[in-house]
């Protein structure tokens, strides 16, 4: 009897458990209510009129703001605005405002920027503001099958370019789509052998060394100009940044974003230290630096070997410190055999500050008999992006 007694229960408090959950979530059109005045445009501003890394704009959206001074925060892909000091951030109004790039990142593709000389609308309710934040969520909850919904503003930037922007509606890009799908997949390595650097037309092609170990799997129509803008979960919590959509105009269920807690590891460190602390050893291993982006291809059909040279070392780095030399072959790191300098370079970037990586090099055609020991530094601003 008690057996039975407690079964039903459990029965009944799963089923309350699932009514919640119907309940929490919203519908696409709730959603869109909801979170639609914290999405934006972004155009990046350089002196000689608008830029964006060469394709004139994006999305965003804004997570914070302080009233009292009237400063916001908002967060978007390196590839819209990472190249531009200042940036015009549209809202779903039309009212736009000037922002400042406070910091970006190449490697996970985010960029953060502080949005000015907003309204102070502090005592007014919800549905009477223009501006309202929306909410992070926690990406690393969500499941395979949950509802990704992807807003933002996609047009036809290149010809966006020289006209009149005295009116937000004629900058050529919608001021805000929705697109919806599925997260069809999680944990998917981005590399840029995924194609990214192949598209030697497209400036995020050009954004050498975009690379991190998960990133969503999306069937979310993401289009040019959706780039930095939030994917939504269904309970109206911003879950990642749409990053990048395979095939443009085809393949359209084979997309991807950049999980939402990646880019609060970075935001969050700018903000509360001044500076995102990323692991860095100073080694340059992808590939030569004489290696173009057209020549890429070519070269890694060709001549890439497949094994992982260190073309240059950098200066005063955990590298030259430790005695990696240029022209070191790294046999194993960490016991690991690593063939693909994109692998790791994932590795190195997913080290903690101060973890010590052993590498067994071959020197001269020989390999020492000691390992190196490599400290994991912090990776300095001056240094590029081809230095792991």
């Amino acid at each position: 009897m008690r057996t039975v007694l407690f079964t039903v229960c459990v029965v009944v408090m799963l089923a309350g458990q699932a009514l919640a959950q119907q309940d929490s979530a919203l519908s696409v059109e709730d959603i869109v209510n909801t979170v639609k005045k914290g999405v934006v445009k972004v155009q990046g501003i350089d002196i000689g009129g608008p830029t964006s890394a060469g394709w004139g704009g994006g999305s965003g959206f804004l997570f914070e703001i302080d009233y009292d001074t009237g400063l916001g925060y908002a967060i978007t892909n390196h590839h819209v605005s990472g190249s531009s000091s200042i940036s015009a951030v549209t809202f779903w109004d039309g009212a736009a405002y000037k922002a400042r790039l406070v910091a970006t990142e190449p490697g996970i593709d985010i960029a953060l920027l502080e949005v000015y000389d907003l309204p102070d609308e502090s005592d007014l309710p919800d549905s009477e503001k223009t501006i309202i934040p929306v909410v992070l969520g926690d990406s690393d909850t969500v499941p395979i099958g949950a509802l990704g919904m992807a807003m933002g503003a996609p047009g036809d930037f290149n010809d966006a370019i020289n006209i009149d922007r005295s009116n937000p509606y004629d900058a050529g890009m919608l001021m805000q789509t929705v697109t919806t799908g599925e997260v069809s997949g999680r944990d998917w390595p981005i590399e840029f052998l995924l194609g990214i650097n192949r598209q030697a037309q497209s400036d995020l092609g050009r954004q050498y060394g975009t690379n991190f170990d998960y990133a969503f799997k999306v069937s979310t129509p993401i289009n040019p100009g959706n780039s930095g803008g939030p994917l939504f979960n269904n309970s109206g919590e911003v879950i990642g940044i749409n990053f990048w959509g395979g095939s443009f105009q085809m393949a359209q269920n084979s997309n991807h974003a950049i999980p939402i807690n990646l880019a609060k590891d970075f935001v969050f460190q700018v903000l509360e230290k001044g500076r995102f602390e990323k692991p860095w050893t100073g080694m340059d291993i992808i590939f030569p630096s004489w290696v173009s982006v057209d020549e890429y291809t070519e070269f890694t059909e060709k001549y890439r070997p497949d094994y992982i040279e260190i073309f240059n070392i950098r200066r005063d780095s955990p590298a030259s410190r430790a005695g990696l030399r240029k022209g070191d072959i790294i046999v194993s790191v960490d016991g690991q055999q690593f063939t693909d300098p994109e692998k790791l370079r994932l590795y190195v970037f997913s080290q903690d500050i101060g973890n010590e990586l052993e590498l067994v090099v071959k020197r001269d055609n020989k390999i020492m008999k000691e390992p190196i020991f490599v400290e994991v530094g912090v990776k300095r601003t001056y240094d590029s992006e081809f230095s792991v």
